[in-house]
């Protein structure tokens, strides 16, 4: 129950905020008959979405077309980058913790302030150099290894690569101080003491332990993973969701994508944190 209605207050926050943008969709126009007019219209455009409109650019003037069901195109392959982007990125990261602390003490360091430089650099110089080393071995080989922007289909396997770079250097980085502050604790030292492994240590005993501080993370991880796949659609030309609601700047559209992008980031969060309780017992 409280979680119908935390995410019911949730989405009519976002569609107050939506129809209090829509006051500035032709200019200035601050007047509370406008907010209630265009809130109302948001509500009854979210109950009756197979109503929804948008006009393109065409050769037939003031076109208008049915925002469904072309718009779920657009929306799971946006979901899809997200979460197989966040999947792959933890797997980057978990591989590279572990080989990190396989790693002798010179090492280990030597590796961990490697991550703190490229995890300064900027997402859109990753993108761009990514498709330049691409486009130039393409030149050189003719070899097409990746499809470097959006055309007749929407690339998958660069976008994919190059969108899990950051967020990977991030989780790796998050995971680190979490795993050093877990190898202080005494139960380390008493599994060690009984003759385990140190690999075994960190995969059965501190990666399980560490899951609820990785998770306390949650929020901002993908927060940033967000803010990075924004960026991404409007590089590589990917026809997401983004691109969608760019080239179609309506109050209701954007409303619309918030709430749908809200929807399993919030289902996904909960199963996380009841997979979090199975895991540690509370």
């Amino acid at each position: 129950m409280k979680t119908t209605i935390r995410i019911l207050s949730i989405i009519l926050t976002i569609i107050t905020l939506g129809a209090f943008i829509s006051t500035f969709q032709n200019g200035i126009h601050l007047s509370l008959a406008t907010f209630w007019k265009n809130f109302i219209h948001l509500i009854d455009a979210l109950i009756h979405p197979a109503s929804m409109t948008f006009q393109a650019k065409s050769f037939v003037p003031n076109a208008k077309y049915d925002v469904f069901p072309d718009f779920l195109e657009f929306y799971f392959y946006t979901l899809s980058i997200l979460f197989l982007g966040f999947l792959l990125s933890l797997g980057f990261a978990i591989l590279l913790i572990l080989i990190t602390f396989q790693l002798s003490l010179k090492k280990r360091r030597l590796l961990i302030r490697s991550s703190t430089i490229l995890e300064s650099v900027p997402d859109v110089f990753v993108i761009v150099l990514a498709q330049m080393f691409f486009v130039f071995l393409f030149k050189k080989t003719g070899i097409l290894v990746f499809e470097v922007v959006g055309g007749a289909e929407r690339p998958y396997a660069l976008p994919l690569l190059t969108y899990s770079i950051l967020p990977t250097i991030f989780l790796y980085r998050t995971l680190i101080l979490i795993f050093e502050e877990e190898l202080m604790k005494p139960y380390v030292e008493l599994a060690t003491g009984k003759g385990l492994s140190g690999l075994r240590v960190l995969i059965i005993h501190v990666f399980r332990n560490s899951i609820v501080s990785l998770i306390n993370h949650s929020k901002m991880i993908i927060s940033f993973m967000l803010s990075n796949l924004i960026m991404l659609e409007i590089l590589f030309n990917t026809y997401g969701l983004t691109w969608f609601v760019i080239n179609h700047p309506t109050y209701e559209i954007a409303t619309m994508s918030v709430i749908m992008m809200f929807i399993p980031l919030f289902l996904f969060e909960e199963l996380v944190k009841k997979m979090k309780t199975k895991v540690v017992g509370g």
